[in-house]
Formats: structure tokens, C-alpha cells, sequence
């Protein structure tokens, strides 16, 4: 079996020992009105998290994602209070900013060469700045929130037969990012990239393009999350997306996306990004204090990075038993114990 076959069905059975735990000690958790809330919750971080993951499997890392969230819905808020622009603008306009911002973070990668950790921290301050600068204020010079009464925006947080539309929205960016990373040239470049960049600039792919693609999709994700959110909550502050970064981080890498990069896919980011809203759905209900929630919460991260790397030493080691065994057999028989080997 494959190894990432074998670490998504260890996800799987994680989520659904979850699951059962949680329905079994409270009786609220799987409720149909819980459900349908738990994934609304966990669609903004996914969509966001199937471009992260893009970038994370080129070995590359994004931690302006939810700073670049908030100034996007800041400037949507502020165009929508003092430009009176449509809403059917505004979502445009969000989308815009979001690929541009990702844009300005794949130029810093790709053709000034700063290392992905270095520029993305450095835009996370800059666009935590900006949606500083962009505040919508009082009289008096001071933050003031504005209740969002766009008709357009507010549609975006319905539902349609129970299920809300961002849900919806975030198993369509997951289906076409799948698409991307399996059956198209550009996700071919980008496991490439990630598996071993010298040999793939070798082959004639451009890590500058590649990267430029990535974190221009990641960055319009970016924008669309940000417009969902604004049709959530209704309201918008400078702190708007904090901490989402490390939400849509965990999610990757609880799905099995290596740091190292070169291996995992939209599937797994799905599974963990379900995984860890799971896990935070279940642990609020229990009125755990907050800091015991976030021990909780980064143990389990810790524990799936260890077991990720003890698991791919194994895998590893076992890959180059079976070629040493291989190298020493005749070649008329050298696949006939593979077969039986493995079935």
C-alpha cells in the first residue's frame, strides 16, 4: 500500500475516533444544527488551507495568510462605508486584493530569493499594518465598527437546505484544487519543486513561475475566505483573521502534507482540516480554560509531526531494503518476490 494511502486512512481513523468520542460523551456534539456549524466553521480555514498546502508541498511555508485576511476584509469594509460600492463589487475587489497580495509574497520568493518563512512573516506585519491604516474611525480618530448591511455579503453567509454556502464553496475549491495538484502540468511543477527543486530547474521548470502560481492562488483563497467572513460575523476589526495562519497550518499538516515537501494533497488537508475544527468544536463544549485548549491543541500538532517523521524514516528505510534486495537478485526473477511480498 501506498504511503500516502496508509497516512490518510490514519487520518481518517483519528477523525473518527474523534468523532466518536465526542458524540459519546456529549450529547449535543452530533447534533444536525453542531454539524452543520462545525463545517461551516472549518470551510474559511479550508479554502485558505487548499492553497497553503500548495505551497507547503514546494517546500515553502505562508504565514501572512490570515493578516493578508483581515486587511482584505478591511478594505472591503472601508470601500463598503465610505465608497458605497455594491456588494457584488466588493466581492471582486476582494478577490483582486487577495491574488495581488499573494502575488507581492510570490515576487519576494521567487525573483528576490528571501526564504519563504522571512518574507511571508515580514507581509503578515505589513498587511496587519494596513488594516490598521484602513480602519474605519469615529469623529474623534477612533476604531469604530461598523455593522455590514450589504445584502450580497449577507447572502454569503446563508444556507441552502441546511448547509451553508461556504461550505459549498470550500468543496469546490477543494475538488478543483485536487484537479490542480493531480492532473495538471502545474501541480506535476510543483511536487517537483518540492521533491527536489536543482533537479526540477534541471528539467526545464520554472521555480519562479511555479511559485508566482501559488501564492497568487493561495492569495485569491485568501480573498474569498475574506468575503465569507465578513458575510459571518458581519462586522470587521484590525484583528479580523488573527491566528488563522497557525489554523490553516495545523489543518495541512494534520493531512499529512510534509514540511520537507514533495508529498500530500488537497484530500488529506481536507481530512485535517476537519480533524483539528473537530477537535476545537469538541474541546469548547467541555469549557476547558483557554489555555488548557491550546495545550490540548498543540500536543496533538506535535504528535502528528512526530509520528509523520518517524513514519516516513520507516517508509524510507523500507523503500531502500526492498532495492538492495532487488540489486542482488537475477533479473529474470527480480519481480517475482515483490509480487509475492506484497500479494
Amino acid at each position: 500500500m501506498r504511503q500516502e494511502t496508509i497516512r490518510r486512512l490514519t487520518s481518517i481513523g483519528l477523525l473518527t475516533v474523534l468523532l466518536l468520542f465526542f458524540g459519546l460523551s456529549n450529547k449535543t456534539f452530533l447534533t444536525p444544527a453542531n454539524l452543520t456549524a462545525l463545517l461551516r466553521d472549518c470551510s474559511p480555514i479550508g479554502i485558505v488551507a487548499v492553497g497553503v498546502t500548495m505551497i507547503i508541498i514546494t517546500a515553502g511555508i505562508d504565514l501572512s495568510t490570515g493578516a493578508m485576511a483581515g486587511f482584505v476584509a478591511m478594505l472591503c469594509a472601508n470601500l463598503l462605508y465610505y465608497a458605497k460600492l455594491p456588494g457584488a463589487v466588493i466581492v471582486l475587489i476582494a478577490l483582486a486584493a487577495g491574488t495581488l497580495s499573494g502575488l507581492l509574497n510570490g515576487a519576494l520568493v521567487a525573483y528576490l530569493r528571501l526564504p519563504d518563512f522571512i518574507a511571508t512573516l515580514s507581509t503578515q506585519f505589513l498587511f496587519r499594518g494596513l488594516s490598521y491604516v484602513l480602519a474605519i474611525r469615529n469623529e474623534f480618530g477612533m476604531i469604530s465598527n461598523k455593522i455590514i448591511t450589504d445584502p450580497v455579503i449577507l447572502t454569503l453567509s446563508g444556507s441552502i437546505g441546511g448547509i451553508y454556502l461556504v461550505t459549498f464553496a470550500f468543496a469546490i475549491v477543494a475538488i478543483a484544487g485536487q484537479f490542480i495538484m493531480k492532473r495538471t502540468k502545474l501541480g506535476t511543477y510543483t511536487y517537483a519543486i518540492g521533491a527536489n527543486r536543482r533537479s526540477a530547474e534541471l528539467s526545464g521548470i520554472s521555480y519562479e513561475r511555479t511559485k508566482m502560481a501559488v501564492f497568487a492562488i493561495t492569495g485569491f483563497l485568501v480573498g474569498m475566505a475574506s468575503v465569507f467572513l465578513m458575510g459571518r460575523i458581519r462586522s470587521v476589526t484590525p484583528d479580523t483573521g488573527t491566528g488563522m495562519e497557525f489554523d490553516v497550518i495545523a489543518a495541512v499538516v494534520m493531512g499529512g502534507v510534509a514540511f520537507s515537501g514533495g508529498r500530500g494533497d488537497v484530500v488529506g488537508t481536507v481530512i485535517g482540516t476537519v480533524f483539528m475544527m473537530t477537535l476545537i468544536n469538541g474541546i469548547y463544549k467541555y469549557n476547558l480554560p483557554t489555555a488548557v485548549q491550546l495545550i490540548i491543541k498543540g500536543g496533538v500538532i506535535i504528535i502528528m509531526i512526530i509520528f509523520d517523521s518517524v513514519y516516513a524514516g520507516y517508509m524510507y528505510k523500507r523503500d531502500v531494503h526492498l532495492i538492495d534486495t532487488d540489486a542482488g537478485t537475477p533479473p529474470a526473477n527480480r519481480n517475482t518476490p515483490r509480487r509475492s511480498r506484497h500479494g
